[in-house]
């Protein structure tokens, strides 16, 4: 592997992952993942990336054994292996497996059951599961991690230095999952995560102490009230608008903007949807700065940003990743027959 960067992602296809340089535009490896890995997580301080898969003796059916695998981050071949309850969700997003105190790795599970595997790095064993019942995701924070729950709040579980759940407590009620529930996919500022609901309401929630904190929602489809963007033009009425894509919004602390991928029409069950246009909000107005519409009819289904002093954005558009200037939306490279669940290599 070459020297690596805050421009390196991995690019999740089936049963592989890339490494890609974005800045080069090239591959600098591969990991051999499972067909049942949604995500990697990568742990850049131990020369790691991590993934969990599923493998069964006849392929896609028989018995079925879970694993975590570490691959080393010089060589990208596989280096340890601990087994794991056979419970794993082998669908979903990044936020299905969390590096918890930069010594835990915690997989989310479903049977329909949920609870949180959790692997002790510094020994390479399984340590216990946590029950996580009615709440999605492994999104890392204080001493532990949190989850979006059912009862509309998120829960932050702590973990003691054996890996065992310390305690838990949750944040006040700020979404109806009847109504506007938020997705089970967040992504990191520099304070917590950044959620967003199927409507378009963005919160920001934080450890503080014994607190889950929530700062106040605002909304990314704002009804026709005469407001301008940036340039003084006026907003349409955006109201048939809805976000979706397998990775729908990302969001950069250092440059303030978050850019959600959009497409026309349809209702909440259009959530997963890759979209035609991509959005991008400065999170200091809280207004959108521009429109991003793909061209030729390509859709696109995910986005990420690098979370460094002169980020990048990459689109994965139809087959290519499209990397971009992410406040101005400049294209400066197109990364063709490569596509997939974009994740940074570094601080994310």
């Amino acid at each position: 592997m070459p020297e690596t960067g805050p421009h390196w992602v991995s690019v999740r296809g089936r049963g592989v992952a890339y490494l890609l340089d974005a800045d080069s535009g090239k591959v600098g490896g591969t990991l051999d993942i499972s067909n049942f890995t949604p995500a990697v997580r990568p742990a850049m301080d131990r020369e790691r990336i991590y993934a969990y898969g599923s493998f069964y003796t006849r392929g896609t059916y028989g018995d079925r054994t879970d694993v975590l695998i570490g691959f080393d981050t010089n060589t990208t071949l596989p280096v340890s292996e601990v087994e794991i309850p056979p419970k794993a969700a082998g669908i979903g997003n990044p936020g299905m497996i969390g590096l918890i105190n930069d010594r835990f790795i915690g997989v989310w599970n479903i049977t329909p059951a949920i609870t949180v595997s959790i692997v002790d790095l510094d020994s390479n064993e399984f340590v216990t599961e946590i029950s996580m019942p009615n709440c999605a995701g492994v999104y890392p924070a204080g001493e532990g991690f949190i989850s979006s729950c059912a009862n509309g709040t998120i829960q932050y579980v702590e973990i003691d230095s054996n890996g065992e759940e310390a305690e838990r407590f949750s944040s006040e009620v700020f979404f109806d999952l009847f109504e506007d529930p938020v997705l089970d996919y967040a992504v990191p500022s520099n304070d917590g995560w950044v959620f967003m609901t199927m409507e378009g309401m963005v919160y920001e929630a934080q450890v503080n102490g014994d607190e889950v904190a929530i700062s106040g929602g605002w909304p990314i489809n704002p009804p026709d009230t005469g407001a301008t963007d940036r340039n003084g033009m006026p907003l349409s009425n955006d109201d048939d608008w809805r976000l979706g894509g397998r990775q729908p919004y990302a969001y950069s602390s250092n440059s303030e903007v978050l850019a959600v991928i959009m497409h026309q029409g349809g209702g909440q069950e259009t959530f997963e949807d890759p979209g035609t246009e991509v959005w991008v909000f400065s999170t200091v107005s809280q207004h959108r700065g521009y429109r991003l519409a793909m061209e030729g009819g390509r859709m696109v289904n995910s986005v990420q940003i690098t979370q460094d002093d002169d980020p990048l954005m990459l689109l994965s558009v139809g087959s290519d990743i499209e990397v971009r200037e992410p406040v101005t939306g400049r294209l400066v490279r197109t990364i063709e027959n490569l596509s997939g669940t974009i994740q940074n290599l570094y601080t994310d």
